[in-house]
């Protein structure tokens, strides 16, 4: 994913365009993992966006996906 497409990202989920720069600029330095960005979103107060912790939703089907 490009730096670009992290604030496009970011930009979509309503994160303030200086947090944005903020975010982007501390992930210069610690690294653009999908972790670590949603680690900074979060000490922001923002929910992450570039992880899905599938145990934490509570509508999540394993058996959504099969054929009936």
């Amino acid at each position: 994913m490009t730096i670009d497409e992290i604030r496009f990202e970011m930009d979509l989920n309503d994160v303030k365009p200086t947090d944005i720069e903020e975010i982007i600029e501390e992930c210069r330095h610690s690294g653009f993992s999908f972790e670590e960005l949603d680690e900074a979103l979060q000490k922001k107060g923002y929910p992450k966006i570039f992880t899905i912790d599938y145990d934490a939703l509570d509508t999540y089907d394993e058996n959504a996906w099969e054929d009936d």
